[in-house]
């Protein structure tokens, strides 16, 4: 009787321990999980999929859409529209000196970003001119004459058709490219202005035949 009783006890013991070790570390759960020890298979672990759009994931870890009008952390949106190049140029100053560093920086982003178009000496003969509208030459007396905040304006909104590369570079690096066009401005002649498109005259309607005289004679 004693050696049943203990045996009834130590299933008892073993029976709750297993229910003990599975409430614990969990029930088999997902596609195809692994057995061995009763474990979850880690491709069904609760973890956040980057490229599932689940709501529930983005509120439990704050990786919501930002909210209209949120600017990241360090950035500093360019605050002028399109149409605001005079005010951009009376209100904007160069936060950058010409200094050996920053003339080198503004001449790498001009060959990566602007030789196309504009040329290597700005003359706007770039590669890109025999399929596209060739821009004017930054060499004109207008363009020297333009304060350094109307230059910067250009690229960060975009001008004809030119788009905007207010996304593809740093705020700095366009200053940093103005200092390299004021570098080359110094070197180079100074452009003639665009040609002005040639005016088209209307072609003179062609005069109107005299009738015939009475009675169909010439």
């Amino acid at each position: 009787m004693r050696s049943t009783a203990r045996l009834l006890a130590l299933a008892a013991l073993a029976s709750a321990a297993s229910i003990l070790v599975s409430c614990d570390v969990g029930l088999p759960a997902g596609r195809t999980p692994h057995r061995e020890g009763n474990r979850l298979d880690m491709g069904d672990q609760k973890k956040l999929k980057p490229q599932r759009k689940d709501l529930f994931l983005a509120r439990a870890t704050g990786l919501m859409e930002p909210q209209p009008g949120a600017v990241a952390e360090g950035e500093a949106p360019y605050p002028y529209a399109q149409n605001e190049a005079d005010r951009a140029g009376a209100e904007l100053v160069n936060p950058l000196e010409p200094t050996p560093a920053v003339l080198a920086r503004g001449k790498f982003v001009y060959e990566n970003f602007c030789i196309a178009c504009h040329g290597a000496k700005g003359a706007g003969d770039g590669k890109v001119t025999a399929l596209f509208p060739k821009p004017p030459s930054l060499m004109t007396q207008k363009v020297r004459d333009w304060p350094d905040g109307q230059l910067v304006h250009r690229p960060m909104r975009g001008q004809n058709s030119m788009p905007s590369y207010a996304r593809q570079i740093d705020p700095r690096e366009a200053w940093a490219v103005v200092l390299w066009i004021r570098e080359m401005q110094k070197s180079e002649p100074v452009a003639p202005p665009p040609a002005a498109p040639a005016a088209t005259t209307a072609s003179a309607p062609p005069a109107p035949q005299a009738a015939p005289p009475a009675g169909g004679k010439s």
